[in-house]
């Protein structure tokens, strides 16, 4: 999935937008009711364990269970997991 088609599926804004870090590696993404780290992590990554990479980012962000509404986290883009060979469903 591309950048573009990630913020669109997921109602983020592309990076340069509202106060976004200076480096534009970042998709931002406003936070809706009872919006976690972790379910944050899920929609950007498909993992909820990688929410250091969110934390350290959004420094501003106070760390509570459930985060408020109407928050925009900036979500660092990271390159996709590349596959060892022979373990992709065509070459078993």
């Amino acid at each position: 999935m591309t950048p573009a088609a990630f913020a669109a599926a997921y109602g983020m804004v592309p990076a340069g937008t509202a106060a976004a870090p200076a480096t534009p590696q970042y998709l931002g993404y406003v936070t809706g009711p009872a919006d976690r780290w972790d379910t944050i992590a899920w929609r950007a990554y498909g993992d909820p364990t990688l929410v250091s990479g969110l934390i350290l980012t959004n420094t501003t962000v106070s760390i509570s269970p459930v985060l408020g509404q109407g928050i925009t986290i900036y979500c660092p883009l990271i390159p996709a997991p590349v596959p060892a060979a022979g373990t992709t469903p065509w070459n078993p």
